[in-house]
C-alpha cells in the first residue's frame, strides 16, 4: 500500500488541472475545458500516475500494469506513444503536470488537485462528511488489461479501507449517540458483518431511549448474519441483545406507565412512525379459540414489517382482553396500535379482525380487515399484509399532515407527501415529488423511510414513462437499492423491489436467483403473499401469459382496502390481454381507472383489449385518454415500454392496438 501524499506538498492555489477518479472518470481545465482522453490506455495511464501519491512510477511497471500479455519491449513501445498521447491532450498545461523522465512518471505536487486525496486525507473528525456511499473508484474504467483490473481492485480496497479506519477510529473517540448511529451506518454500508458496528448502534439507539431502533437493529443484526453466513453473530453480540431483550420485556411488564415524554416543541421531529403490534381475545375463547396461531401470526408481522426498515415496531408478547387499551402500557409512546382480535378458530384454523388504531385520535380505528388464517397461509398473509399495514399507516399519517404547509413539515412529513402524491400516478406531480424528496433527504440523508418512498416513486414513474425504454426509465431505481442490498441483504422491500427492478431492467438471471432465496425463507405454496406479484412478472418475462393470469387473479381476490402501491396491477391487466381473456381485461381495467383515471399503463392493454372484442366507443374513450396524456402509440414506444416481455407478447400488443412497422 502506497503512502498519503504529503498534505505540505498541496498547494491551495486554484489548481490547473482537476482530476476526478471516484464515479465516471472526470479531467477539467481551471477554464472549465474537458481534458479527459478518449483512449482507454490514455485515460488508464492517468488513472494510476493520480492515484500514486504523487511518487514517480517506473516505466517498467507502467508498462507491465497496461501491457501484461505483451512482450516487453512491445510494452514499452506501446507505452511511449500512449505518453506522446497524453501530453498532447494536456498541452499546454503538460509541463505543469506531468513529471516526464527517462525511467519514470509522475504528477507534479503544485496545480493538480485529485479527488481521491482529498478522501485519503480525512481523520475521524471529517470521515463523515464523506459522501456516502462513495462513488465507486473509475466505474466507467474496466478490461483495459488483466494486471490492470487486480491493481484497481487494490486501489478501490485501499480507498474503502481507509474509510472503514476512521470510521472505526470515530466510534472510538465519540459518545454522541447521533454521530455514532451516522458512523455505524456508513460502517454497516461497508462491511455487514461488523459486529462492533452492530453493538455501538444497538447501545447507541438504547441511550438515546430510542428502545424500538434498538430491537429493530438488533433483528436487522441477527438475520443478517443468518443469511450471509448461516450462524449468528459472536457471544459478546448475542449478550448484548439479550440484555436488550431482557430490559424490554420489563418495561412492557412494567405496572406504571412510563414517564411522560417531552413536549413536542422540545423534541426533535420523528424520523419514522411508530408501532405496536398485540393480540386481544375474550377469555371465554379458551386457548384451544385459535390463540396459537394468532400469536405465530402476531410475531410473523412484526417481524415481516421490522424487516422492512420503515417502521419503528415492536411486538407485545402477552394477550390482553378486547379492547386493550386501557391495560397495555405506557400506549401513548406509539403513533398507532396494531391489533388481532380473535374471533374464533381452533389449532387449524381462526378467524381475526386485523385493526390499526390511532392513539392521538383517542385510539380511533383507521383501518382493519377480516382475516381466515391457516398454517399453511399464515406467512404468506403475513408478507401480504405487512405490505398493506406500512402503507395503510403511511397513508393515514399523510392525511393528518395534509393541511400543513410544505415550510412545516419534518422530513417524515415530506416523505409522506412525496408518498401521497405517488400513490396518484400522475406525471404533472413528478416535479414536486422530487422537490419534497430533496428537501428531505438533505435533512435526513440516511432515513429508511425516505429510501422506500424514493425507490417506489421511481418504479411508479417507470410505469407510466413512455419518453425512454423501460430499462433506462427504471435503471436508477435498480443502483440505489444495489448500494442498499450490499449493506441490508435481509431488507424485505429492498431485496422484493431490486428482484422486480432487475426483472425490468433485462436482468431475469439474477432476478431469478433472488426470488428463489426469498421463496426459499417464506416456504409457502399460497398465491396470497406479496411473492406471488414477482412470480406473475417472472411468468410473463418467461412468455407464459396465461401462468401470469392466473397468478395474478389469485393474488388480487383479496381486497386489501388500501391501493398496494408496490402491486404492480398494469402487469395483471396485461397478463388479462396477453393470456387472451380480454373481456376480463375490460372489467378489471374498469376498476382501477374508477379511481385513478389517468393510468396509462392501464389504458394501453385496455385498449388493445376494446380493439380485440370491437368495442369501439370504450376503444375511442381509452384513446382519447392516451392522447390527452401524450402517450405515443406507437412500434417503438410499445417496444420500449415492454422490452421486458418476449418479441411475441410486444407484437400481439401492437398488432391489437393496429400499429404497423415504419
Amino acid at each position: 500500500m502506497n503512502p498519503r501524499p504529503d498534505t505540505d506538498s498541496i498547494r491551495t492555489e486554484q489548481p490547473l488541472l482537476s482530476i476526478s477518479l471516484l464515479g465516471h472518470m472526470r479531467v477539467m481545465s481551471c477554464t472549465g475545458l474537458s481534458l479527459l482522453p478518449t483512449g482507454t490506455k490514455t485515460k488508464a495511464l492517468l488513472a494510476v500516475l493520480a492515484l500514486s501519491n504523487r511518487q514517480p512510477v517506473a516505466r517498467t511497471r507502467l508498462a507491465k500494469l497496461l501491457w501484461s500479455t505483451r512482450a516487453p519491449e512491445q510494452a514499452r513501445a506501446s507505452l511511449r506513444q500512449e505518453i506522446h498521447r497524453l501530453m498532447d491532450i494536456l498541452h499546454p498545461l503538460g509541463p505543469e503536470v506531468l513529471d516526464v523522465q527517462r525511467h519514470t512518471l509522475a504528477i507534479r505536487p503544485d496545480l493538480t488537485d485529485i479527488d481521491t486525496e482529498h478522501v485519503l486525507r480525512t481523520t475521524p473528525q471529517t470521515v463523515i462528511d464523506l459522501p456516502d456511499p462513495l462513488p465507486l473508484l473509475l466505474e466507467d474504467l474496466t478490461a483495459v488489461d488483466p494486471a490492470f483490473d487486480l491493481w484497481l481492485k487494490e486501489e478501490r480496497n485501499r480507498i474503502l479501507d481507509h474509510k472503514m479506519e476512521q470510521l472505526e477510529a470515530l466510534l472510538s473517540s465519540t459518545t454522541v449517540p447521533g454521530i455514532i448511529m451516522r458512523a455505524t451506518q456508513r460502517l454497516l454500508r461497508l462491511n455487514p458483518l461488523n459486529e462492533r458496528a452492530w453493538r455501538a448502534r444497538i447501545l447507541a439507539a438504547m441511550q438515546s431511549g430510542e428502545e424500538g431502533t434498538a430491537l429493530l437493529s438488533a433483528d436487522t443484526c441477527i438475520r443478517t448474519f443468518q443469511n450471509a453466513i448461516a450462524t449468528t453473530p459472536g457471544q459478546e453480540t448475542m449478550c448484548l441483545i439479550a440484555d436488550l431483550r431482557v430490559a424490554h420485556h420489563h418495561n412492557i411488564q412494567a405496572v406504571q406507565p412510563a414517564p411522560a415524554p417531552p413536549p413536542p416543541m422540545a423534541a426533535a421531529p420523528p424520523l419514522m412512525i411508530s408501532a405496536t403490534v398485540f393480540v386481544a381475545s375474550n377469555d371465554a375463547m379458551g386457548e384451544d379459540g385459535g390463540l396459537e396461531l394468532a400469536t405465530q401470526f402476531r410475531d410473523e408481522l412484526g417481524l415481516d414489517i421490522a424487516m422492512h426498515s420503515v417502521l419503528d415496531v415492536s411486538v407485545q408478547t402477552e394477550r390482553f382482553t378486547a379492547p386493550p387499551f386501557q391495560s397495555l402500557p405506557a400506549r401513548r409512546q406509539w403513533d398507532f396500535l396494531v391489533g388481532i382480535t380473535l374471533t374464533g378458530g381452533n389449532r387449524s384454523a381462526m378467524s381475526c379482525l386485523l385493526q390499526v388504531f390511532d392513539t392521538r385520535l383517542n385510539d380511533t380505528i383507521v383501518w382493519g380487515h377480516r382475516l381466515h388464517i391457516t398454517p399453511a397461509n399464515l406467512s404468506a398473509l403475513s408478507n401480504r399484509f405487512a405490505s398493506v399495514l406500512i402503507l395503510s399507516l403511511f397513508q393515514t399519517e399523510a392525511r393528518r399532515l395534509a393541511s400543513k404547509p410544505v415550510s412545516e413539515l419534518s422530513p417524515l412529513g415530506l416523505g409522506l407527501r412525496a408518498f401521497t402524491l405517488s400513490v396518484q400516478s400522475d406525471p404533472a406531480q413528478h416535479q414536486t415529488i422530487e422537490h419534497l424528496l430533496q428537501k428531505a433527504e438533505k435533512d435526513a440523508p440516511e432515513n429508511q423511510f425516505l429510501f422506500f418512498v424514493h425507490t417506489h416513486y421511481l418504479l411508479t414513474r417507470m410505469y407510466e414513462e413512455w419518453t425512454m425504454p423501460v430499462a433506462a426509465a427504471i435503471q436508477p431505481m435498480v443502483t440505489l437499492l444495489q448500494q442498499k442490498f450490499a449493506m441490508f441483504p435481509g431488507n424485505i422491500a429492498v431485496r422484493y423491489l431490486l428482484t422486480a427492478g432487475l426483472f425490468y431492467v433485462n436482468q431475469p438471471e439474477e432476478a431469478r436467483f433472488l426470488l428463489g432465496q426469498m421463496h426459499a425463507a417464506l416456504p409457502s405454496d399460497s398465491h396470497e403473499g406479496m411473492l406471488a406479484l414477482l412470480d406473475g412478472l417472472d411468468a410473463l418475462c418467461r412468455g407464459d401469459a396465461e401462468t401470469a393470469f392466473h397468478i395474478y387473479s389469485e393474488f388480487f381476490k383479496i381486497p386489501s382496502t388500501v391501493p398496494l402501491f408496490s402491486a404492480p396491477d398494469q402487469e395483471f391487466i396485461l397478463s388479462c390481454f396477453l393470456a387472451d381473456k380480454y373481456e376480463a381485461t375490460l372489467h378489471h381495467a374498469r376498476g382501477i381507472l374508477a379511481t385513478t383515471p389517468d393510468r396509462s399503463a392501464i389504458l394501453v392493454p385496455a385498449l388493445a383489449a376494446a380493439n380485440v372484442l370491437g368495442q369501439q366507443a370504450v376503444a375511442q374513450d381509452y384513446r382519447q385518454r392516451l392522447h390527452r396524456l401524450h402517450t405515443p402509440l406507437s412500434v417503438q414506444s410499445i417496444e420500449d415500454h415492454y422490452a421486458y416481455l418476449p418479441a411475441a407478447m410486444r407484437h400481439k400488443l401492437c398488432n391489437a392496438l393496429g400499429l404497423q412497422p415504419g
